[in-house]
Order: C-alpha cells, then structure tokens, then sequence
C-alpha cells in the first residue's frame, strides 16, 4: 500500500513536468509549484523514506516491482521510475486523466537526496526565522503601547491564513481533478494554463495586499507625528512669556503688539509682578480668510491652523453640540484628552485602508477593467506610460480631495473672535495642563483663590472686564454641497487601494524584465517617482483633515455620536483618568522617597546645620558636594527618561506644566508643596517640596525646571526597587480613612484621591483589571491595581 501511495505521487508529478516542459512559462511554473506544495514535498519525502527503509515489500500487480530501480528485462532508463501511464491523444490536443505534480523535484530527491531535504530545512528555518520575527514585533508594539500597529500586524496574518488556504485550494482544483472535468477544462490547443493563471493571480492578488498593508503602517507611522502636533496644539498655553505660546505667536505674526501699562493690577489679581505692566494692544483682525486662495495661504502658518484646531477642540468639550453629548456620558474636560480621542479616530481610519470591503474591490475591478480596455485599444500606448498616467492621475485626483477635505472642514469649524485679545480670553485656562491642574485645585481652593497661582496674565484695554466670548457655530449650509465623512473615507480606501494596484503592478514589470528602451524606462521611472510623493504627502494629509472632520461630521441624523464615537470617546476618558492616577502615584513616590531619604540621613535631605554637625564640614563644602551629587542624579534621571515611550513622555510633561502656572518654565518650591499637601501629605509638605528640588538642583536655583523634573520622578520610579515603591503605596493605603482596617472601599478611595474621579469611573478600571466587579479592595490587590495602572496602563495591558 505504501509503495502504491508513494508510486502514485511519483506518477502524479511526471505528467505535470510534461505539460510544464511544453509552456513558455516553464521556469515560472516549477518555480510557483514549489512554492505552493511545502506540505506536499515533507510528505513525499517522509514516504520516500519510510519505503526506503522496506525494500522487501511485496510489489502490488498495479506498480513496478520497486520504484526507480532496472526494469526487469533491460538496463534501467532515465525516466523509466516517472513514467508508468501514457497519456490519452485526441485529435491534436494531449490530454490526460489526471495532473501530474513536481516531477523535477521527483528527480532531485531520486538524482540527489541530500539537496532535496537541504531546500526543505532551508523552508523550515525560513518559517522559523518568520515567527521569531513576528513575536518580536508583537512585544515591541505591546510595548509601546501601540495597539493599532498590532491591529494591521493581525490584518497582515489573517490575509496570509487566508490567501494560503486559498492557495490550497487552487492548488487542488488545478492539479487533482481530473482535466477533462468542466472546471479547468478551458485551456488553449497547446496546453491548460488554467493552473498557471490562477497561481499567478493569486500571487499578484497576496502581491497587492502586502503593499496594501505596507501603506498602512508607513501612514501610520508618518501620522504619528501628526498626532504630536496636536498634542503641543493641545498643551498651548494662551497668555505666556514661552515663544511658542498663542499671545507670542500672535506678537510675531504682526495680530498683537506689547507694550507698557501704566496700570499695575499685581495687588488686584494673583498675577506675575513682572508683567503686570505690560499690555496687549491689537493690530488687525484675525480671519479664517474669505477666499479659497486666502485660506490656502492663511492655513500654511502655524498660528492659524492653531487657532483653527483649538477652536475645533473648545466647541467639541465645552459649547458646541457634541460637547452636550460628551456631558451625557459623564466626560469632564481635565479628564479627556482630545489630542488622545484625534488619535484613535486617526487609527481607525488608518485600519479601515488596510481592511478592504467587497465594494471597494469591486469598484477597483470595474475600473482597472476600463483602463486596461483602453490600453489594449491603443496600439500605439504601452503598459508602462498608461503607469505613468494613472499613477499621475491619481495623485492630482488626491490633491484635489484635500482641498475639497479642508474646504469642507473650514465650513465647519467655529468661529472666533476677530480681536486677537478676544481669542486669547476664550482660550485661557483651556490647555490640558490648565484643565488638569483644575482637576485637582478645585475641590480645595480656598473662596476667590484662583486655580492658576500667581500667573501670566498682561493688560488688554477695551476687552478687560468684559465678559468672555464665545464661539459661534458655523453657519450650515442645507443641503450642502460636500459629502458625509462616510462617503470620503469609501472614496479614501479606493484612492488607497488602486495606489497599491499601480504599485503592485510595477513590481511585476520589475520581475519580469520588460522594462526595455526609454520608451519604456522614463514612464516607468516616473511612475514610481509618484508613490513616494503619495505615501509621504498626500496620504498622510488626508488622514489628517479627514480626521479633523470627522470630529465636527455632517450626519443626516444626530446618530454619530451613538453610532460611531461613543466607544472611542468612553475609551479615551478610562485613559484619561488613567493618566491622572499615574500622576497621583508619582507624587505618592516622591513623597516616599523623601521619607527614606531622612530616615537613612541622606545628605540632600537633611537640615543645613544637621549636616554640618554630623559631617563637620562648611556649608561651602557641602554645597559643593550637593551641587556634585545633583549633577549626577539630573543625567541619571534623563538617562532613564530617555528610554519611555513617547506616550509617557507627554503624560509626565502634562504633570510638569500644570504645576508650571506662570508658564515660565519653572516651578517653585511652594507649587510643588501645595500638590503635596493635596495627597494628605500636610505636615511634611513644605519639607518635602525643598528636599526633592535640592536633589537635582544642579544650577543652584532652587526652582524645578522641566530638566530637573523628568529627572526626579524618574529617580523616585523606574531608579528605585520595586519593594521600595510597593511601601509607598502600602504607606498611601494606611492613610485612606477606611471603615475596616483591612479593606478599602470604592467611595474611600475615590475620596482620598484628589481628583474629579468619580467611584464608578474606579470600579470600572477594577472591574477592567481583576475581571469581576469589586466593591472593595484588600492592601495587595490595592497595590497589584496601581501597579498594572502604572507599568502599562490597564487596557493596553488587556488588549
């Protein structure tokens, strides 16, 4: 039975070879067979040698005595094992009862074993080298917290799974039935291509889709810096001495001009004494722009498409219509970041270029069809200048999309003030930093203190005093002439997808040689010039006005929000206030490490006159050392700092700049003790604040700058021992008043945190965490909580 199996395999490819040898594309042919048939050619192999280990089996009446040995009666021939059944003749046409398979690879294992099995284990660690390759991309996307780069990585497998299977079957279909039968019976009076056209469609098709794949995560890549724009739009302060704030902008762009203020209003409000004396006097108006040119050249300067975007965000938190839907599903604006929601629309629209639906391949068949039609038609036209053309085309085509994108967009986006002072007034206190800093400020400010400390804030004549403007929604156009965001992002995935047809059909130019005479080579080199143009320019451009759009949709019904965003909005608030914890349990650290510091005798936390009556040293001396000692620990810290994903970057600079009231780069030793004193920390927190800036007081100022402050969180988290971290929290947890002494409650908690989280908001990252609703919490499961909220972020961990 073994040796029948076996002699039928052997059979089965002899055939194949014949009709293979007869085509042109006979090298191709072997070539994608091979490819194809791994699983078939470890089987193949795996009988040649089990009956290479019985050579005395009995020979079956159906099958040669054994199997490429003499022929009994002669000398044995060179094809005398392969060859055993003629095939059928009719009339011109050679036909046979069955396809045969891999006849050339037969030969190898018969003529030279040794090479055969080489190409097999060259294959086996091939796939081995594949997989480690994905498991290491998978931890570094993990890692990074990237999880719509591990979306496309499962869009890139599951297309392989499924291409393979279809690739089996094919394989099936075009070589095991019988040729006579009505599905491939359909080939041309020299031979069947049908197996050949199909290996190479499917091929071209698994071709088209890596490409696809390839564009998505360039885009994404690419649009990630995008997403940091808009988070530095995000964290803008309106008034401040920064160069990059919106008043200083404004100065630079000509829209404001500072000068002195006989007023001096610093005893009247909590405002900076040094700019207390200046006051803001507007130029000239600030504008949109009323054409479509001078809108074109307005958007090209950074302090307009500012302005745009952050008007864009207020109406979208606080005046327009979503932000009465974002306050139904309980969303306050210091908790939701809508730089992170901009960045979760943007990948989905990203994943939706690499997840192609029926429709749009349809649509790309019927248009392919034509244009190939059209070349076929044209005798004089070759393949490689229709290329050309379409490619061309098709980024004109783009181009003109964006404009149309941002057109639309600019009907849409509210209006502001044409003062510039104005647009200053609306803007202030709405930064990330500022809303977040409210978070935690207003449950304790004193009557009439003001959640900005003693702040920025320079004199407007004419507009002080005056009540703060207000948006205006943009006037809608019914019917409009623009399109829903559903029917730009069909248009986008089709633009997309033909962009990957254009280039897939240029690698298969490539590969096959043809690319001959200038002729050929100049259309063929400047349609690939256009992909770069594409990939990098136009595309990412539209993902991001199409992003930006999406958030101020046209709908024909008030469903979009239901519909399409309300998962990502619950999704962005859950990490916002995962950010807000994270940033609770680092003040929780510091104050921990300032602890042990005094209880070991550290020098940076000890008294001036301890120090010297246990060291016997000057004050000068001491200095020194400190100074020394506060050098190190700064590099130490940025050393570590350097190493976090980007994301933590920004949440720990948000922490920074909302303690940086002034907006001037620094925090002094009191700002830092006020947000101790909000952690419980009262006795200790004027202590605690100059200890901790006097470890990384490395300029001696005795103000905590952004470079410092990297550095001292860095230096009371990642630099410390986890045990020493986990009494920290133990210590925070022995200070929630709690009923039992053993457990704390969901309302204990939210009431120790100061922070507008509410109880539910906590329940739902416990129950997202352990997997069952826990109305309370023992110290460990406290503890092993916070630390999945600090290492990662509970759902990233989760997905």
């Amino acid at each position: 039975m073994l040796v029948d199996a076996s002699y039928a395999m052997w059979e089965a490819w002899v055939y194949l070879d014949k009709l293979a040898s007869e085509s042109p594309c006979h090298g191709m042919m072997r070539q994608r067979r091979h490819e194809a048939g791994r699983l078939g050619l470890v089987l193949t192999s795996l009988a040649f040698l089990l009956w290479k280990a019985l050579p005395a089996l009995p020979a079956s009446p159906t099958s040669p005595a054994f199997l490429c040995g003499p022929r009994p009666g002669g000398p044995r021939q060179p094809n005398d094992c392969l060859v055993a059944r003629r095939p059928q003749v009719r009339g011109s046409v050679t036909r046979i009862t069955r396809s045969a398979v891999f006849s050339v690879l037969a030969e190898e294992v018969n003529n030279r074993p040794v090479f055969f099995f080489g190409e097999v284990l060259i294959i086996v660690v091939l796939s081995a080298a594949f997989e480690k390759a994905e498991k290491w991309l998978r931890k570094k996307l993990k890692a990074s917290g990237d999880t719509t780069g591990g979306e496309i990585l499962d869009a890139l497998f599951r297309e392989i799974t499924i291409l393979g299977f279809i690739g089996l079957l094919l394989f099936v279909l075009t070589h095991l039935l019988p040729e006579d039968g009505p599905l491939i019976d359909w080939g041309t009076e020299e031979f069947n291509i049908l197996p050949e056209t199909f290996e190479y469609v499917h091929m071209a098709t698994f071709l088209l889709l890596v490409v696809l794949l390839f564009q998505g995560v360039a885009v994404l890549r690419i649009s990630r810096e995008t997403a940091r724009t808009w988070a530095y739009y995000e964290s803008t302060r309106a008034f401040g001495k920064d160069p990059l704030s919106i008043e200083s902008l404004l100065v630079s762009e000509g829209y404001l001009q500072r000068s002195a203020s006989p007023d001096d209003r610093s005893d009247q409000l909590e405002i900076d004494e040094s700019m207390s004396k200046i006051e803001l006097r507007a130029l000239k108006k600030f504008s949109y722009g009323e054409t479509v040119v001078e809108r074109a050249a307005l958007r090209s300067k950074y302090v307009h498409k500012l302005i745009m975007w952050r008007a864009v965000r207020h109406g979208f938190l606080f005046e327009g219509a979503q932000s009465e839907l974002l306050a139904s599903e309980g969303v306050i604006p210091g908790l939701f970041s809508f730089e992170a929601f901009l960045e979760q629309q943007l990948a989905q629209i990203v994943l939706s270029l690499v997840e192609v639906d029926v429709l749009t391949w349809l649509y790309a068949l019927v248009l392919v069809g034509l244009v190939t039609g059209v070349c076929l038609s044209l005798d004089w036209l070759n393949g490689q200048a229709m290329q050309c053309f379409c490619s061309w085309t098709l980024a004109a085509f783009a181009f003109a999309l964006s404009i149309v994108l941002e057109e639309d967009t600019y009907e849409l986006t509210p209006r502001v003030p044409e003062d510039p002072r104005q647009i200053l007034r609306m803007f202030s206190g709405t930064s990330i930093q500022m809303l977040r800093r409210a978070s935690f400020l207003d449950s304790t400010l004193a009557p009439g203190e003001s959640r900005g400390g003693r702040r920025y804030r320079p004199h407007c004549p004419g507009v002080e005093g005056s009540e703060v403007p207000r948006i205006q929604e943009a006037k809608k156009q019914e019917p409009s002439n623009f399109m829903l965001v559903q029917e730009y992002t069909g248009v986008f995935k089709l633009l997309c997808f033909l962009q990957a047809a254009i280039v897939s059909s240029l690698m298969v130019d490539w590969l096959n040689g043809s690319i001959h005479g200038w002729d050929r080579v100049v259309p063929f080199t400047l349609a690939w010039a256009e992909w770069p143009l594409m990939l990098y320019v136009l595309i990412p451009d539209l993902v991001r006005r199409l992003t930006v759009r999406a958030v101020v949709t046209r709908t024909r019904s008030d469903n979009w929000f239901v519909d399409k965003q309300r998962g990502l909005v619950r999704k962005v608030r859950i990490t916002g206030i995962e950010g807000l914890l994270r940033g609770c349990t680092r003040l929780i650290h510091l104050q921990g490490m300032e602890a042990r510091a005094v209880m070991n005798g550290e020098p940076w936390a000890q008294n001036m006159a301890i120090a010297q009556a246990l060291t016997g040293r000057s004050a000068e001396s001491l200095n020194k050392i400190a100074h020394a000692d506060a050098i190190g620990k700064v590099k130490r810290g940025g050393d570590i700092f350097d190493q976090l994903p980007s994301g933590f970057k920004t949440e720990v600079f948000s922490v920074f700049a909302s303690w940086d009231a002034r907006n001037d780069g620094s925090v002094a030793a009191s700002e830092l003790a006020k947000n101790m004193e909000l952690m419980g920390f009262m006795a200790t927190a004027d202590r605690v604040a100059r200890n901790l800036i006097r470890l990384v007081d490395d300029d001696g100022s005795g103000l905590l700058t952004w470079r410092k402050c990297r550095s001292l969180f860095m230096l009371a988290t990642a630099a410390r021992p986890v045990e020493e971290r986990r009494r920290d929290l133990e210590t925070f947890f022995s200070r929630i008043q709690k009923e039992t002494p053993h457990r704390a409650t969901v309302f204990e908690i939210a009431t120790a945190l100061p922070l507008q989280i509410s109880p539910d908001d906590l329940a739902t990252l416990m129950y997202v965490h352990f997997g069952r609703v826990k109305p309370s919490v023992t110290r460990a499961e406290f503890i092993e909580w916070i630390e999945a909220i600090e290492e990662s972020g509970i759902l990233t961990k989760k997905a």
